[in-house]
């Protein structure tokens, strides 16, 4: 049979087909094309795994990279061209990081960050419940939105349906959240350890090994060098070293389990509350102003009678004179002028619906109104303030004596601070000269001192020309019984909101701003600033930050007559199992709600069973000190490949003092070190957080509490009271190193 003849286009269009089959130029120029695109994918989101503040929000785009990096390391395995790429080594992973400055050098302890121990347990929860996004939000790659007055534009952030994550600290932020694959905190407590000497066990007396050209786990560390033990990890180690104050006050030592592992009251339950968080906070803030009527109920100044327009050219000419002042210019100008302009535009007060006519000055002292702004000027957002100043007493009764005036910074897309709500900045904060003798500094009160005032000449009319010029009549001045503060300043504002008026109870009574403080906020204020007696800035940072958070969360943020302490890993057990995408990874969720790994805690027997650890574990290991066998079981676990492998590890290891010393403790220590940086997968941070004499100082407390009972009989000597001392400040101060990743910015092309 003879062939069939065929056209001359479908030769060429099946030797096109057979080419294209055989792997020939149009196939591998489509091919090539896919994998430039992939490669600049990768290296795209690479970069900014590495050099963004927050690296890869979106587990979307985690999950993407993982793939990407997975086909890249397959294609180049046995180009020796491409061996010393950091992308051929494991991912970035997650890392807790400095805000402003990321990488800095530890082995200079001026460099270490000054913390409190409830900074790490809210950087703990963030970790384990803050939601990872799932479009990519906060990565830098959406479209920019338009911000209109009046509306915060920021997005709600998403939280676990257990738990909402706390703010982080201001000081720290979370690179690559959604890589979270695991977690360890580990405690190192340290006892029968000198307290006026230093500790060898400390990483501040570790990070010396540096210098020493030692080949340690600490000059990994704080040397930031390349790991070459395992031949898999390319990725160096990111480390941040801080200075922990683990509580305030004398009144009782606390353990580094009791501040890190129960979580703070819940303060957003229901859904009117959830909504809340994504109001606008300055709208929020205004809805908590007084009332005219509760402002005159609580005795604030205002202005006699009825308030004339001004119709004087010459007194708005002086407003707006006085608006346009800065502090130098104010610092320059003699007491005279600075009283003249005051004067100028003083008002007449009354205080309270049953005050009549009351002129509450002398001849050198007038109350003055914030102004309006300039009409001519251009618009913007009312501003928030707190105040809070320190008196002292004199002939006339109460004077001022320093004034603390701080901002809150609004978090704007763009501005640099969109991972802290509750940032703010220190506007204003003088001594002020008395004008009477001073009968009584009230330095238990006040932290004012005579000393302290000697070569202060600023006084009232200064700092009012100064608050003027900074507040105008539309700003929210936030404080806690505030009406003192303005009738020392003299000082009229109407919009005012007094978190002891916010927070009252429901039988009217009003709670101080430390019991505030310390419920809601967890925070120990006055306890001293220098010297003994209140900070006017640490209150006033204190009312900024409860009347924002109640604006934020509504109701429920408010003191209640009995709040249960979660547990950390209680939670965490329970908000494992959520709900997951049929790829078998939750795209919209946090680390506790897509991990299925293993709950493990290892430490003392007495510990384990305790209230701290409750029911929180599925594994439970017994080690009663850091020279059992049972310790390397913390890096092992961590390390394993297996299904087997901790998603959550908590471990509290024990170091106690021989007649050598801390010998054998530093050789474990050290081991126990270099197996977590070397083995450890780069997806665990990893919290190594030491304390000294935790028992010793509760002993001593226990004793100097029954010593100093009138009912007792037996003495507290001097030199107790100086021991005792001591071994609170070694409880107190203790060290912490977050141990995460961090990769070489620069890949070869």
């Amino acid at each position: 049979m003879s062939e069939q003849v065929q056209s001359p286009f479908r030769v060429e269009e099946s030797a096109a087909a057979k080419q294209e089959l055989l792997g020939g130029p149009p196939m591998q120029k489509k091919k090539h094309k896919k994998r430039k695109a992939s490669n600049g994918r990768l290296k795209k989101l690479w970069r900014r795994a590495t050099t963004q503040s927050k690296g890869i929000t979106s587990r979307k785009e985690w999950n993407e990279m993982l793939e990407l990096h997975s086909d890249w390391k397959t294609s180049h395995q046995d180009n020796p061209d491409v061996s010393d790429d950091p992308m051929m080594g494991s991912l970035p992973g997650p890392a807790v990081i400095l805000s402003k400055e990321p990488s800095q050098d530890f082995t200079n302890m001026k460099n270490w960050q000054a913390t409190e121990g409830s900074d790490h347990r809210d950087i703990i929860l963030n970790l384990i419940f803050r939601q990872s996004s799932s479009d990519g939000a906060g990565d830098g790659i959406q479209k920019k939105k338009k911000r209109k007055l009046g509306a915060s534009g920021r997005e709600p952030m998403r939280q676990s349906s257990l738990i909402n994550a706390p703010t982080l600290p201001s000081w720290s932020n979370i690179r690559n959240l959604s890589g979270m694959g695991g977690l360890a905190v580990i405690e190192i407590c340290i006892e029968d350890c000198d307290p006026g000497s230093p500790c060898p066990l400390m990483p501040s007396e570790r990070v010396k090994d540096v210098t020493d050209g030692k080949k340690s786990p600490w000059t990994t560390l704080f040397g930031n060098t390349n790991i070459d033990t395992n031949s898999d990890s390319k990725v160096q180690r990111s480390i941040t070293a801080c200075k922990v104050k683990l509580f305030q006050g004398n009144k009782h030592p606390r353990c580094l389990s009791d501040v890190l592992m129960f979580l703070p009251p819940p303060v957003a339950s229901s859904e009117h509350d959830t909504k809340k968080q994504s109001v606008d906070v300055i709208d929020a803030i205004y809805d908590l102003r007084l009332t005219p009527k509760q402002m005159r109920s609580e005795g604030y100044p205002f202005i006699s009678g009825q308030e004339e327009s001004s119709t004087d050219d010459n007194k708005e000419s002086v407003e707006n004179k006085i608006s346009a002042y800065s502090k130098s210019d104010v610092d320059e100008m003699s007491t005279d002028v600075a009283l003249d302009l005051i004067k100028t535009v003083s008002v007449e007060v009354s205080f309270g619906d049953d005050d009549e006519h009351v002129v509450d000055h002398t001849e050198c002292e007038h109350y003055v109104k914030t102004f309006s702004r300039n009409k001519d000027a251009s618009p913007r957002r009312p501003k928030i303030f707190a105040i809070d100043c320190e008196m002292v007493q004199t002939k006339a009764n109460m004077e001022l004596a320093r004034v603390s005036v701080i901002e809150y910074v609004e978090a704007i897309e763009g501005n640099g601070n969109e991972g802290d709500e509750e940032k703010n900045i220190l506007v204003l904060d003088e001594l002020v000269k008395p004008r009477r003798d001073v009968l009584d500094y009230l330095t238990h009160y006040s932290g004012v001192t005579a000393k302290m005032l000697v070569d202060v000449k600023t006084r009232i009319e200064s700092i009012q020309l100064l608050l003027l010029s900074l507040i105008h009549e539309e700003d929210v001045i936030i404080g806690h019984s505030a009406e003192n503060d303005l009738r020392a300043l003299r000082l009229v504002h109407n919009n005012i909101v007094d978190t002891s008026v916010v927070f009252r109870g429901d039988n009217g009574r009003k709670y101080s701003l430390k019991h505030l403080s310390n419920v809601l906020l967890q925070r120990q204020i006055q306890n001293g600033c220098g010297s003994s007696g209140h900070c006017s800035r640490e209150d006033a940072e204190a009312s900024l930050v409860l009347a924002l958070r109640r604006a934020k969360h509504g109701s429920s943020f408010r003191l209640k007559e009995s709040v249960k302490h979660q547990n950390v890993l209680d939670v965490f057990q329970k908000s494992k199992g959520g709900d997951h995408t049929s790829d078998g990874n939750s795209s919209e969720s946090s680390f506790a709600e897509r991990n299925e790994r293993s709950s493990v805690c290892i430490g003392p027997n007495d510990w384990l069973t305790g209230r701290s650890v409750g029911n929180g574990s599925q594994h439970l290991l017994s080690c009663e000190s850091i020279l059992s066998s049972m310790a390397m079981a913390v890096p092992s676990w961590l390390a394993s490949k297996k299904p087997s492998r901790a998603g959550m590890l908590w471990a509290k290891l024990i170091c106690e003092g021989s007649l050598e010393g801390f010998k054998n403790e530093l050789k474990k220590q050290d081991e126990i070190i270099d197996s977590l940086v070397t083995n450890v997968s780069t997806d665990t941070p990893i919290l190594v957080i030491f304390q000294r004499n935790y028992l010793k100082a509760n002993a001593l407390t226990r004793q100097r509490k029954a010593a100093t009972n009138p009912k007792a009989t037996c003495v507290w000597s001097a030199c107790q009271e100086e021991e005792w001392k001591q071994y609170m400040s070694s409880c107190r101060n203790c060290e912490a190193l977050w141990i995460g990743s961090s990769c070489q910015q620069q890949t070869k092309s």
